[in-house]
């Protein structure tokens, strides 16, 4: 199975410590227009957990970039 992320700068090494930790085959395919990278993370069912630990990781940055752009 295969799933791609935007991943932040700001998240990158934390990202990366997780794909290392669990030995997960990846590929950067690229940059977006706001300066992310995308990266696509191959997986098995047995490294599902490390995968979750990935989506929280960059919806948490993508939460905390949305309440930055916020204005009142």
């Amino acid at each position: 199975m295969k799933k791609e992320y935007n991943v932040p700068l700001s998240s990158i090494i934390e990202f990366a410590e997780i794909i290392a930790e669990n030995e997960l085959d990846n590929e950067i395919l690229g940059t977006t227009d706001d300066e992310e990278l995308i990266i696509e993370v191959h997986f098995d069912k047995t490294q599902f957990n490390a995968v979750e630990e990935l989506e929280e990781l960059v919806e948490s940055e993508q939460d905390t970039d949305d309440e930055g752009n916020e204005q009142d």
